[in-house]
């Protein structure tokens, strides 16, 4: 079976279990535990100072933790040098030699040194492979920036590592480049079938490349799922700001199922977890524009109070009556928009699906 046939491998191919480290009084990382199977791709996502690079950097043992461990196979790591970890890494600042040779900056590794022939048929392999054929006498100075990165990411694979670190690989990247860079590792990365830990802050990114998506947050692991999970059922209020764009809504309990906003009540699709006041949260494209008005459930009138073209999508802000203070962001796409135009002013009958409604305690940390 090849690599991109396999299915993930069930038994963790690295786990980290109860990592904490701290910096005199600041906590970078708060008891992490965590599992990554072989052949996954995993996205740490996260702000600035959450983590996430901290904890990279302890799997590949460039720093020591406080306390905690790092297993490999289920071997303890924590105190290996980082020689002896099975890892290739990517800096997003690239890191080659400016002093070398394309070829010389990914045979670097390579050993032993004297099987100059078989580097040379491997150097060429992986330019082939990262989409730089016949760049191998050229320095690093006379390349882009997203032909640089792939040297780097050919020189992390050249030792067949059974783990790929990338640390914010893309973020130096423009948005072009950056775009077509992703797609092309996460088909890389699926054609070897390399376990792969990467780094960013970009929730676009982490959502369109990453098997699994682990979000962090004051050296905490918040949430662990699929990039639809992440999306669709955020764990937290922090998740739910964090990833996407979201509305919220001041709502009180009515029953274990409907609460009350403004002069409506709106059922909701799962029971309210405890406590008497919540922040509803929905994201922008669940918001249905109805044809006409018909009285249902989670069915409100709204004026349309601006209409943004955003190319892919038009985007709305609505104020629905019966809710002062409130407005809301709806995102349509076009095919809703040529059955039914839209203008400012309007009044237009919108849902707010029960099934998309989740509601988070009134308090609860962000």
């Amino acid at each position: 079976m090849k690599p991109d046939d396999s299915p993930l491998s069930a038994a963790p191919h690295l786990a980290v279990d109860g990592l904490a480290r701290r910096y005199g009084t600041f906590t970078a990382l708060d008891a992490v535990s965590l599992q990554i199977r072989k052949g996954e791709f995993v996205c740490l996502l996260g702000p600035s100072g959450c983590g996430k690079t901290t904890l990279l950097r302890l799997i590949a043992g460039l720093d020591v933790p406080d306390s905690g461990r790092v297993l490999a196979h289920g071997a303890d790591i924590t105190r290996l040098a980082p020689a002896r970890r099975d890892y290739g890494i990517v800096f997003q600042s690239y890191a080659l030699f400016p002093n070398l040779t394309v070829a010389d900056n990914i045979a670097y590794g390579l050993i032993p040194r004297r099987e100059r022939a078989r580097h040379r048929e491997r150097v060429r392999d992986l330019l082939d492979m990262v989409g730089l054929p016949g760049a191998e006498e050229k320095y690093p100075a006379a390349l882009s920036g997203g032909q640089q990165q792939r040297v780097a990411l050919a020189r992390a694979l050249a030792t067949s590592p059974g783990l790929l670190l990338l640390d914010e690989p893309l973020s130096a990247l423009d948005a072009r480049v950056r775009d077509k860079l992703r797609d092309e590792l996460k088909r890389l990365q699926k054609k070897l079938g390399v376990t792969t830990l990467m780094v960013t802050h970009d929730q676009a990114e982490a959502l369109a490349i990453a098997d699994t998506v682990v979000v962090m947050n004051h050296g905490r692991i918040e949430q662990v799922g699929t990039p639809s999970e992440i999306y669709r059922r955020p764990a937290s209020r922090f998740v739910a700001e964090f990833v996407g764009e979201a509305n919220w809504l001041a709502a009180r309990r009515v029953s274990d199922d409907v609460v009350e906003v403004g002069s409506h009540t709106l059922q909701l699709g799962q029971p309210l977890p405890a406590g008497d006041a919540f922040t509803l949260f929905l994201r922008p494209e669940d918001i249905l524009i109805r044809a006409q008005w018909e009285p249902a459930a989670n069915t409100v009138l709204a004026r349309v109070a601006d209409v943004a073209f955003a190319g892919a999508l038009t985007r709305l802000k609505l104020s629905p009556e019966g809710m002062p203070g409130v407005t809301l962001t709806a995102d349509l796409c076009p095919s809703m928009l040529s059955r039914q135009p839209i203008v400012p002013g309007e009044i237009v009958p919108i849902a707010l699906p029960a099934a998309r409604l989740i509601a988070y305690p009134e308090g609860a940390p962000c």
